[in-house]
């Protein structure tokens, strides 16, 4: 028996799929606008061999369309809107945004869709409102799907629990959501550890006195204060480098580890989107029209009772509605089909947490080995501030109070 065509390859690998595309987006200068400034981004993709510039709108009428297109299709969302952006949220939109695409163009189904090759391919003024107007009356795939009415013969082998697949999916959604933010304060915190690293080295850096004429007062009784400005100096340097390596250490984290989650999460996201697209939509469609067909046979028998007859026009509405109920039962069928595979496709990146503890785990042993490197450079510095105590100043001591003079026979100054 030849399964229902839904025009993608469920037997692709997690690398299969990850080599399916490659897509980068750069934010571009600002321009500014009648009103407002705005960014514009540079969106590049191996697969279609394409590098257009699009606007953060164009992005928003693409997501639209590919819902109208693909209702029962994981769509991860976009990136939220605001106004007056800092560099900050410019640059995490950014990488938003290339997840984003990475997703849809990645996706064996969507990829091919001609609303895709349009957005990645075609370079018009007024780029959402031409993509708008030329697809604004696309049917979703349902209906164009041609083997829709046989869709039923494959719904034993990809129903299973569908309240199950929610609620595992949820728990997914949970576990990875907590792993999103542990890892955003790990990635925090060595981001605060270079800038601190940095920090002691400006304020060991100042205390050496770089720059800065000596005192005599510094030369009294040996070169103490000498040797300590020249391991000042050299820790300060060192702690330098520290901070530039936490630093480096802090990017591949945050590319390594805190991008390839939020990959995950966004996978996640969009099948759960897509959950919610379906109950909100076929499922309640499908209960009303079931209901709207018991109210006319109630009211049908009513009339038979009462000796009206039923009516030709009641009978016809019925079998109206029974039609309608067959085909929501058939788009029904199809979107647990496509439910079906979309969590095939989230069990297939769920590899990716094997790139993700991979790079953390190779992170954080190169960063170590290259920070204990470091810190055992310190030890010339360190033993020469500890070589100024031999050469030190003799401490102060003050002078004891004089005996009392045995001639003296009044009160004593410690008596009274």
């Amino acid at each position: 028996m030849n399964n229902v065509q839904l025009d993608g390859d469920l037997s692709l690998s997690y690398t299969q799929i990850m080599s399916l595309d490659s897509v980068t987006v750069d934010t571009l200068p600002e321009k500014r606008g009648m009103i407002m400034k705005h960014t514009e981004y540079l969106v590049r993709s191996t697969h279609f061999d394409s590098s257009v510039q699009r606007r953060y709108t164009d992005f928003e009428v693409f997501y639209e369309l590919l819902v109208m297109r693909y209702p029962y299709r994981m769509i991860p969302r976009l990136p939220p809107k605001k106004i007056g952006m800092t560099d900050h949220f410019i640059n995490e939109r950014r990488k938003a945004l290339c997840r984003f695409l990475s997703i849809i163009s990645r996706h064996p189904v969507l990829r091919k869709d001609p609303i895709v090759q349009f957005f990645f391919t075609v370079e018009v003024h007024d780029f959402h409102i031409n993509m708008k107007d030329k697809f604004k009356n696309c049917l979703d795939e349902f209906v164009t799907n041609p083997d829709k009415d046989r869709i039923e013969e494959q719904l034993n082998v990809a129903s299973g629990d569908v309240n199950g697949m929610k609620t595992e999916l949820s728990h997914m959604l949970r576990s990875v959501t907590s792993l999103k933010t542990l890892s955003e304060r790990w990635v925090d915190r060595t981001k605060q550890a270079a800038y601190d690293l940095q920090l002691y080295s400006n304020e060991l850096s100042v205390l050496a006195g770089e720059g800065q004429t000596v005192s005599a007062w510094s030369s009294h009784k040996g070169d103490a204060w000498s040797k300590l400005r020249e391991g000042m100096r050299g820790l300060s340097a060192q702690f330098s480098n520290f901070s530039e390596r936490v630093g480096r250490q802090r990017i591949e984290e945050d590319a390594g580890i805190l991008e390839n989650i939020a990959l995950l999460l966004d996978i996640l996201q969009g099948v759960k989107d897509l959950v919610d697209r379906r109950e909100k939509g076929v499922n309640k469609e499908h209960q009303q029209a079931f209901s709207r067909v018991q109210q006319l046979k109630k009211q049908k028998g009513s009339m038979a009772a009462s000796g009206q007859g039923a009516g030709s026009g009641i009978q016809e509405k019925i079998e109206q509605q029974e039609s309608l109920i067959n085909n929501i039962g058939l788009r029904n069928n199809f979107s647990v089909l496509c439910m079906h595979w979309e969590m095939k496709q989230v069990y297939t990146y769920l590899s990716h947490f094997g790139v993700i503890w991979d790079s953390f785990v190779k992170t954080q042993l190169s960063a170590h080995s290259d920070m204990c490197k470091l810190w055992q450079g310190t030890g010339k510095f360190t033993n020469l501030m500890i070589s100024a105590q031999s050469s030190a100043p003799i401490s102060y001591q003050p002078a004891q109070p004089a005996a009392p003079s045995s001639t003296y026979n009044g009160p004593s100054f410690y008596d009274m």
